[in-house]
């Protein structure tokens, strides 16, 4: 409660900031703009106000703290009733997790084997839980631990990548940068990684155990550090889930001004390949740990908790960068960064044959004077201009009535300190020959 009282504070005190209130003495810093545009970007969702905002917003908050109090839950030994410990438990169909409320890794199955994303803090810690994890969700002689992806090369996420190939001569994947100093030694990581060249900057796909990744090289938390899209099947449907390379920032700037670009990267990553959920390796970080933790009480939903959806996962990327663009800022005071806006694009009504209309806004109200683009599913389109209220208006021709489906995009626009992000409608409308859809 106090967590979301300070956010609340904070909120409060920027709004009367940005409306020239009385209280407002001084302009806003650029820190303060960017903490601003991180709340703003939640669009009002307290779980991201409570977990992605929170948290990715720590250092500029001066509330490191409450990673402190995290890493306190960095349980390996399952002492202390195994308060801190989680899974190995079933979140999709073919993923199982298994760790402690800092940190998981997950078991992916795929057709002849498993890929695991992580490794554990230690190879005790492989052996105590890890190992008979695996052993639980099927893994065999004849249907093996294929490969573990590390997200970097951290201990706690690397730390049992030595036990798995000495004990089942399993081979890690890991981002060359991670496999020297300041990460790795000037020989290498001892268990002889294969490596994903972290000089790539660009996003590729690749097999790792047999199982499609795509791949980012994300620097910032650490040279080497990877994001990556997986595949999953929950409840027989296909979805792509993201899992971030890192997140916590130092107080570098190099490596802030990394971290920075890798969050926008990792942004068009997902929003290319139409994430809908994630596979965080430190599950408090976007609040996945209270997902488990639902699972645990009430069993998977449809679609499972873990399913964000692509709006939220989008808003927290989004977040996310105006949280280190308040970092950075912090850092470096002479530094101005343009603000990211997160926007939306919904109809107001059914399409019809006599019009469709869609309204674009973000958390600072409607956009005005924008174009927008409606595409019918035979691919007829027409472009209008948004009003004061945001809201753009126009004829498809032709447009035939419980045939065609109607979507609206908006491309995105840019100013001298903000940056709109495109946007488009979360799913094709149907179109009606009135006002009501039958």
């Amino acid at each position: 409660m106090q967590k979301i009282a300070r956010i609340s504070c904070l909120a409060a005190a920027l709004s009367l900031a940005f409306a020239g209130g009385a209280a407002a003495q001084t302009a806003p810093t650029q820190t303060d703009v960017h903490r601003d545009a991180a709340t703003r970007n939640t669009g009002g969702d307290q779980f991201l106000i409570d977990n992605s905002r929170a948290f990715y917003c720590n250092l500029a908050d001066n509330n490191n703290a409450i990673v402190l109090q995290a890493r306190s839950w960095n349980n390996r030994t399952g002492a202390n009733n195994n308060q801190y410990r989680i899974g190995p438990m079933q979140i999709f169909d073919d993923v199982w997790v298994v760790g402690n409320q800092y940190v998981a890794q997950y078991m992916i199955k795929t057709a002849d084997g498993i890929v695991q994303v992580d490794s554990a803090n230690d190879g005790n810690e492989f052996a105590m839980f890890n190992f008979p994890a695996l052993q639980s969700i099927g893994m065999s002689a004849t249907f093996p631990l294929k490969a573990i992806f590390l997200t970097h090369g951290h201990f706690d996420h690397d730390g049992g990548a030595q036990w798995a190939l000495d004990h089942l001569g399993v081979r890690s994947y890991i981002g060359s940068a991670d496999n020297q100093p300041p990460i790795g030694p000037a020989t290498g990581k001892a268990y002889h990684p294969n490596l994903i060249d972290s000089t790539d900057l660009s996003m590729r796909q690749m097999s790792i155990g047999g199982k499609n990744f795509w791949v980012l090289p994300t620097p910032g938390h650490t040279p080497g550090a990877t994001s990556a899209v997986v595949e999953v099947t929950d409840w027989g449907k296909t979805r792509r889930v993201l899992m971030n390379g890192g997140q916590s920032m130092t107080s570098s700037i190099p490596d802030v001004v990394n971290y920075l670009s890798s969050i926008e990267r990792a942004y068009a990553m997902a929003a290319a390949l139409n994430v809908e959920g994630v596979m965080t390796p430190h599950i408090y970080w976007d609040g996945e740990g209270k997902k488990f933790d639902d699972i645990a009480a009430h069993g998977r939903t449809n679609p499972s908790q873990t399913i964000y959806g692509h709006d939220a996962v989008m808003r927290q990327m989004a977040v996310a960068r105006e949280c280190s663009a308040a970092w950075l800022t912090n850092l470096d005071k002479t530094r101005v960064i343009p603000v990211w806006r997160y926007n939306t694009i919904r109809f107001t009504g059914n399409p019809t044959v006599n019009g469709v209309s869609a309204q674009v806004q973000n958390g600072w109200g409607p956009l005005a004077n924008q174009a927008v683009t409606f595409t019918s599913s035979a691919g007829a389109s027409c472009t209008a201009t948004t009003d004061a209220n945001g809201v753009a208006s126009c004829v498809i021709r032709p447009l035939r009535p419980f045939k065609d489906t109607v979507t609206a995009s908006f491309a995105g626009a840019q100013g001298a300190d903000f940056v709109d992000l495109a946007a488009d409608t979360p799913e094709a409308a149907p179109v009606c020959s009135a006002g009501t859809c039958k």
